[in-house]
């Protein structure tokens, strides 16, 4: 098990570093001087030169990559270019938004998936089954930036003063007027999650459901709701864990749009607002926070997936067994 621990945490850095290495040369390569943009349309060329060595653009690209990366592990993401401040300051204070909108999105999602993923693969072939594959297909088909300005429309103009439609209130502060403002941009969110999870463990209940031990259980005189509640469901849970894990890394990174229709000051509005103005240091803070969120969430999950599963510890047990032989 250390083995499998250790692989999966150099994978992780490997494919943190390469995020971060994409995004230092897209940002390097992308048109536009940060120097000329600090200094003003005004400005002379030696007062954007200084500015350049001040912000340490005056290098070879090896060696700002090189700085870029010791000041990114040592958490030193620079200053915004327009406001001044620094840059891990300004991601922290946007960070609860995010990661508000996110966790309560999957935390609406799952237990709804997991609903409608269990009737429909203990009902193969009834009209529930076939309404939840039909109702989960058109959910991954509808796209959220258009849902989003649907709903936007519809609650702003036809029905106006039910729900908030923009904006976002600490729930420190108002949570019932928290509680309002996420209803229309978490239901954008959660509705394709509600659909995946259903998917996945409707596939994973039929499979466990034609298994020897679920077979046993019915010739145990066990009722179906027993068979299909304590026999095939925990079994068939395993992989629908593992893509409830991940999809909150991917709803982070899915606020962006939301964040952005629905006015809600996150990290992805920052992101948007910081790369449109050519913000550069604030974009790679915005960027690396999401990347590096992502890594550790599946990194969690993929260790987690290992304890919860029977037959991965089982098979570590078997290779420990044989090398002490």
């Amino acid at each position: 098990m250390a083995g499998y621990v250790v692989r999966r945490v150099i994978g992780s850095f490997v494919v943190l570093l390469a995020v971060a290495t994409l995004v230092f040369v897209l940002v390097d390569f992308a048109p536009g001087d940060p120097a000329r943009i600090y200094a003003g349309a005004d400005a002379t060329e030696e007062d954007v030169a200084a500015i350049r060595t001040l912000m340490g653009l005056d290098g070879s690209l090896p060696e700002r990559y090189l700085t870029y990366l010791s000041n990114a592990i040592t958490g030193d993401l620079g200053q915004s270019i327009f406001t001044g401040r620094d840059v891990l300051t300004e991601v922290v204070e946007r960070a609860p938004a995010t990661l508000e909108l996110a966790i309560v999105a999957l935390i609406v999602a799952t237990p709804i998936g997991i609903a409608l993923g269990r009737l429909a693969g203990a009902r193969y072939g009834s009209k529930l089954d076939t309404a939840v594959r039909v109702g989960t297909l058109v959910s991954f088909s509808i796209p959220g930036f258009w849902l989003a300005l649907l709903l936007l429309f519809l609650f702003g103009l036809y029905l106006p003063g039910i729900v908030p439609t923009g904006g976002w209130v600490p729930l420190t502060e108002d949570p019932w007027g928290n509680v309002q403002h996420m209803i229309l941009p978490v239901l954008v969110l959660a509705l394709p999650y509600v659909a995946m999870i259903a998917r996945t463990l409707r596939v994973s209940m039929l499979d466990a459901l034609g298994r020897d031990y679920v077979m046993f259980a019915r010739a145990m005189s066990l009722s179906p709701r027993e068979v299909n509640g304590q026999v095939a469901l925990p079994n068939a849970i395993i992989p629908t864990a593992t893509v409830i894990g991940l999809a909150l890394a991917y709803l982070i990174g899915g606020t962006v749009i939301v964040e952005v229709v629905f006015t809600i000051p996150g990290i992805g509005q920052l992101m948007i607002d910081s790369f449109e103005k050519q913000d550069f240091p604030l974009a790679i803070g915005c960027t690396l926070f999401i990347a590096l969120f992502c890594v550790v969430l599946n990194l969690v999950v993929d260790l987690l997936y290992a304890v919860i599963n029977p037959r991965v510890r089982e098979l570590y047990r078997q290779r420990v067994s044989v090398r002490d032989l």
